[in-house]
């Protein structure tokens, strides 16, 4: 899929969400981690959720976490 490669951030992976649901953890993921006082709890609980809800999308999520 081209789509895959055009998306290179965390924000166009967001973006790129058309299931609110989703979009929706995926916001709140990406705030959580642009705090500065975050607590790993925190972001771990918000990845199970994630993970249940679509353990591919978090395998293609991982690497947009690491390189922000």
């Amino acid at each position: 899929m081209s789509n895959e490669k055009e998306i290179i951030t965390l924000d166009s992976f967001v973006r790129s969400q058309t299931n609110q649901e989703l979009k929706g953890l995926l916001l709140k993921l990406k705030n959580e981690l642009r705090k500065e006082d975050t607590l790993w709890e925190d972001i771990k609980d918000i990845l199970i959720k994630v993970n249940e809800y679509d353990n591919k999308l978090l395998s293609a999520l991982i690497p947009l976490i690491i390189s922000e």
